[in-house]
């Protein structure tokens, strides 16, 4: 201490101490002046919905002031000018409304404000630590499940709630929609609140009318939840109004009463088929029996989902329904059975082979598989199961209007043929292709593997004989791997045959015979039953030479009949040429050609 430069740096430092005592002294008696500043909510979404669309803000005084109050963005520019040097009262509350709009009316951007206090004859700015945030971004909202996905209302001893949740901010009351999917454009049929667990349980219920609700009929179901963020913007999960594309796997529910679920190949005599009743364990009774003949092969009841039907070895080749009952509730399925031929006459002869569309039939059943609410079919959603009942317990797409009436008239007839389905030949099961004279497509064919329509191609040079009864098929391919059918290919211009088609609905017409060198139409008149749907021959393939063709017009052929090699491809040319062999039909061209072209395919 006796040094003079040490004496100094003490002096120094003593002289910093006493300033910094004073200034601090000074920061507590200004910021004495503000007691408090008030901002609610802290949260604001000024973006006119009439939730949170302001705040409350403000201040409290010591003491009488002359003040400039403002709100500053979070780099300290003033944004907005709510008090301009006004003398305030101390002791008392002052509040004012902000808006969330600058002082030229117009909304500030999203982010984080505070307040600023300016007593200017004083020289004195405060700022506030309280924040005050503006945002006007919606809320993501994830639906997340949707549990169980399958129920069935009024089931005896079965729950039919199910249990929502969702991902996102939490309300005391999110507000839950219900959408029915199936059947046209999504459309509310209840509405709902939830919990602030993110958690809301629907009862299987719709509205039928003011404060009236009822069992949900059986469909596809979607859900929607709204819920506020803390600014209060509003938010929808998955979508304002659900589609397919947002909607998740797991987040929609089927409501399915009853329900059979069986085999789409072909089950030999002397076997047992494996069926399946859903959705839900219940007692039920079965019956078998020919398509066409009320009479029951056999019958029984079983306890339970799953149960196998004996197939007697007595049967003869056919499609047999399967019939199932529980109380009111029917399902059915048709069974490809192969057994006996159809007479005695026919048992050394060559038979056509008949081939049931299975793959189109589950392509167009629209069952919801992945649970988003929406029915699968191979056009929306790229990819079906193939073990799923067909949708309303009844038979499959097209069946009654294109498989059953031409089944049935060969059963009348007496018309022998074996029986398959595209889905037992693309996995080489049943009967083959190379072991029958003809092959006949019962019905339409609208996804077939790409090696199946390979081999169609070459059994048909190769000398084979095709007919279809069907439109607009061989056309797409689809991949089928174990129980699942996928990547469906968009419908080429020409068949596998190389013909150019075109399918047009028309006024009612015939069709007129215009050649006819197979004789198919020989002695008959020149019209040909009535039908409004056409498949135009637009083309045939390279070396191809037509046979016989008949159509609505004189130069656009409908029924082709067709040389492809050493074989012959013949279309009927019209999706309805089956409903003509209907007995109430009383159609007389059309089965006489049916006939003939069955011994043009058995033949070979």
């Amino acid at each position: 201490m006796t040094r003079p430069l040490v004496r100094w740096v003490f002096a120094l430092l003593a002289v910093a101490t006493i300033a910094a005592f004073f200034v601090t002294q000074q920061l507590k008696s200004e910021a004495a002046l503000v007691l408090r500043f008030a901002a609610l909510p802290a949260y604001v979404s000024p973006n006119g919905d009439g939730v949170r669309d302001s705040a409350e803000v403000g201040f409290d005084l010591s003491e009488p002031a002359s003040v400039t109050f403002s709100i500053v963005d979070s780099e300290g520019n003033e944004v907005r000018r709510i008090v301009d040097g006004e003398r305030k009262a101390g002791d008392t509350k002052h509040r004012f409304r902000w808006d969330g709009r600058d002082d030229e009316g117009v909304r500030v951007p999203d982010g984080v404000y505070r307040m600023r206090i300016v007593r200017r004859d004083e020289s004195r700015v405060i700022n506030s630590t309280k924040k005050l945030t503006v945002d006007t971004v919606a809320p993501r909202l994830t639906l997340v499940s949707a549990r169980p996905s399958l129920i069935a209302v009024n089931a005896p001893g079965q729950s039919a709630e199910v249990r929502l949740r969702y991902r996102g901010p939490s309300n005391e009351a999110p507000v839950f929609r219900v959408w029915r999917t199936d059947g046209g454009e999504p459309r509310i049929v209840r509405r709902f609140r939830g919990n602030e667990n993110r958690v809301g349980v629907w009862r299987g219920e719709v509205s039928a009318g003011p404060d009236a609700v009822a069992p949900a009929p059986d469909g596809d179901y979607a859900f929607t939840v709204t819920a506020r963020d803390r600014a209060g913007n509003e938010g929808f999960g998955p979508s304002e109004i659900p589609s397919r594309r947002s909607a998740r796997p797991g987040t929609g529910v089927t409501v399915r009463s009853f329900s059979l679920d069986g085999p789409l190949g072909v089950v030999p005599v002397g076997s047992r088929a494996e069926l399946q009743v859903g959705p839900v364990d219940r007692s039920f009774d079965y019956a078998l029996s020919r398509l066409g003949d009320p009479k029951v092969l056999r019958s029984g009841g079983r306890v339970g989902g799953r149960f196998e039907v004996g197939i007697p070895k007595s049967l003869r080749t056919g499609i047999y329904m399967v019939r199932v009952r529980a109380g009111d509730q029917r399902a059915v399925w048709p069974l490809a059975v192969a057994g006996l031929p159809q007479t005695k006459r026919a048992i050394d002869r060559p038979r056509p082979l008949v081939v049931l569309p299975a793959l189109t039939w589950q392509g167009l059943n629209p069952v919801d598989d992945n649970a988003d609410g929406f029915a699968d079919t191979l056009p929306t959603a790229g990819a079906v199961r193939l073990d799923r009942p067909f949708a309303g317990a009844g038979l499959p797409p097209r069946f009654e209007a294109e498989i059953s009436p031409l089944m049935r008239w060969l059963d009348r007839e007496g018309l022998a043929y074996d029986l398959t389905t595209d889905v037992a030949l693309a996995r080489g099961e049943g009967p083959a292709l190379g072991n029958a004279p003809g092959v006949a497509f019962a019905g339409t064919e609208l996804w077939l593997p790409e090696r199946l329509l390979r081999r169609l191609r070459a059994y048909a040079r190769d000398g084979g004989r095709v007919a279809s009864f069907g439109v607009d098929s061989f056309k797409r391919s689809v991949r089928v791997s174990g129980e699942r059918a996928s990547d469906p290919s968009r419908p080429r211009r020409r068949t596998a045959f190389g013909e150019a088609t075109e399918v047009e609905s028309t006024s009612l017409a015939p069709l007129e015979v215009l050649t006819d060198e197979l004789g198919l139409f020989e002695e008959l008149s020149t019209f040909i039953g009535e039908f409004t749907v056409f498949e135009i021959s637009q083309d045939l393939a390279e070396g191809a030479r037509p046979l016989t063709t008949a159509g609505r017009e004189s130069d656009r052929p409908a029924f082709v009949a067709f040389e492809l090699g050493d074989g012959i491809v013949l279309r009927t040319g019209t999706p309805q040429w089956a409903r003509e062999l209907e007995e109430s039909a009383l159609s007389l061209e059309v089965p006489q050609v049916t006939t003939r072209i069955w011994r043009l395919l058995a033949r070979g």
